[in-house]
C-alpha cells in the first residue's frame, strides 16, 4: 500500500486502515532565516522533500503523512527578518494536541520527523509524556542530528556546518534550485575556521554551540553576522543529490525498523 496523505482521506477511509501498524509521520520544519541565499522555508522544504522521496520506497508498509509543521521553536533567529517562531510552551501544546487526536483516532505509532536543530531537545523531552498521556509509541527521527552530526566537526581544523552552510545549500540546489540565489557564496557564513564562530571558540576543547559534549546557549547573532553557520562556498547540486539520496535510504531503513518494533516481556 503506498504512503498516503492524511488530508486526502475521507473519514470512512480511516476505518479500513490497520491502525495498530500504520505509521503516522509528522514532519517538523521551521520558518526562519537561512542567510542571504536560501529561503526562510528551507527546513520545511527539505523535510517535505525527504518524505516525498522516501514514500515510494516503503513497499509493504502502511503510512500516513501529516501536513508539515512549518513553524517551530526558532527564536534563536529572531533578529533576522522573516523568521517566525513558537515559544517552547506553544510547541509543546501543539504537538500534544495533535498526538492526542491521533491517539483518539486509534493509531499507535507516531513518528516525529524533525529538520530543525532548535526542536531537538524539546522533542526528546516530550517523547515520554506523549507516550504516557496518549498511549502512543513515539519515535523521533531527528534528521539534523542523524546526518549533519556537528559533534564530529569540532576542532580548529574542522568545518562546522549546522545552518544554511554547505550541507543545506547543496540539498536546496538539487531539490529546489529556483529558490536558491546564485553564488558564488565565498564571503558568506562563519565556522570553526573563520569569522565570529572561529574567534569565539578558538582554544576550547569541549565547548561547541550545538552537537558537542558541552553546549552553549546562543542566538544566531552571537555566532555569525549574516545568519549562516557554516560555509556554503563549495556547495553543489551534485553533492546535495548524493546527500539527499543517502538520507532517504537511511530514513527508509529507520522506518522499516519502527514498523516492526514492539516492547516485549
Amino acid at each position: 500500500m503506498p504512503v498516503r496523505k492524511w488530508l486526502e482521506l475521507s473519514t470512512t477511509d480511516f476505518r479500513d486502515l490497520d491502525r495498530d501498524q500504520t505509521l503516522v509521520l509528522l514532519p517538523i520544519g521551521a520558518t526562519e532565516q537561512h542567510g542571504p541565499h536560501l529561503p526562510v522555508g528551507t527546513d520545511t522544504f527539505i523535510v517535505e522533500e525527504v518524505l516525498r522521496r522516501v514514500g515510494p520506497t516503503l513497499d509493504g508498509l502502511e503510512a500516513l503523512v501529516l501536513p508539515a509543521i512549518w513553524c517551530s521553536k526558532s527564536n534563536e533567529h529572531v533578529a533576522f527578518a522573516g523568521s517566525l517562531y513558537f515559544q517552547a510552551e506553544t510547541m509543546l501544546a501543539l504537538v500534544h494536541d495533535l498526538a492526542a487526536a491521533i491517539g483518539r483516532s486509534g493509531f499507535k505509532r507516531l513518528v516525529l520527523m524533525n529538520w530543525h536543530g532548535g526542536n531537538t531537545d524539546l522533542l526528546g523531552a516530550m517523547a515520554l509524556d506523549l507516550h504516557q498521556r496518549h498511549s502512543l509509541m513515539v519515535f523521533i527521527i531527528d534528521i539534523v542530528r542523524s546526518f549533519i552530526k556537528p559533534g564530529e566537526q569540532t576542532g580548529a581544523n574542522q568545518d562546522y556546518d549546522i545552518h544554511a552552510g554547505r550541507y543545506e545549500t547543496g540539498i536546496m540546489l538539487t531539490a529546489y534550485p529556483g529558490l536558491v540565489k546564485p553564488g558564488p557564496y565565498a564571503n558568506i557564513g562563519s565556522d570553526m575556521k573563520r569569522g565570529r564562530l572561529a574567534h569565539s571558540f578558538a582554544g576550547y576543547e569541549w565547548l561547541i554551540p550545538e552537537g558537542g559534549p558541552v553546549r552553549v546557549g546562543w542566538e544566531t547573532t552571537d555566532l555569525t553576522a549574516d545568519g549562516v553557520i557554516g560555509n556554503p562556498a563549495e556547495a553543489t547540486a551534485g553533492e546535495g543529490e548524493r546527500d539527499l539520496t543517502s538520507m532517504v535510504e537511511r530514513v527508509e531503513a529507520m522506518l522499516r525498523e519502527i514498523a516492526t518494533f514492539a516492547y516485549r516481556p
